[in-house]
């Protein structure tokens, strides 16, 4: 059973953030290439989403996100409180055109490379997410 007060610390995390992605690292040096995968992505949308790097407490957090959402592997990304999944999904979601949909943002012109994304773009930061 997840530990219930750092479950209550993510239900708040998903509420009060519009797109929140927990992931292996930070998005300037994320710790995965599913990781890497989902910023370049979100980077290449030009959307702002809070990150939580989940390695600290790997462990608890997955625990918990199985509670929540029944998804034990990261990254997970969350829009509007709703799990929308992993890298492969985000990838199908943004190839397709949906993710700019459900993000409420235009769709780039260039779909086939996320990895070109724009690097002078100021990075995401993270919400605090404390874990003792």
């Amino acid at each position: 059973m997840a530990d219930a007060e750092l479950k209550q610390k993510v239900e708040e995390l998903v509420a009060a953030n519009p797109v929140l992605l927990f992931m292996k690292g930070t998005p300037e040096m994320p710790r995965c290439g599913f990781s890497m995968r989902v910023v370049q992505v979100l980077d290449s949308l030009d959307v702002e989403y809070g990150a939580i790097d989940v390695l600290p407490a790997l462990q608890p957090l997955r625990e918990v996100t199985t509670e929540i959402s029944d998804w034990q592997t990261f990254p997970q990304l969350y829009v509007n409180g709703e799990l929308l999944g992993g890298a492969d999904i985000v990838e199908e979601m943004f190839d397709s055109g949906e993710l700019a949909e459900a993000l409420g943002v235009e769709q780039p012109e260039a779909v086939a490379a996320p990895a070109a994304a724009s690097t002078t773009a100021p990075p995401a930061q993270s919400p605090p997410l404390q874990i003792e």
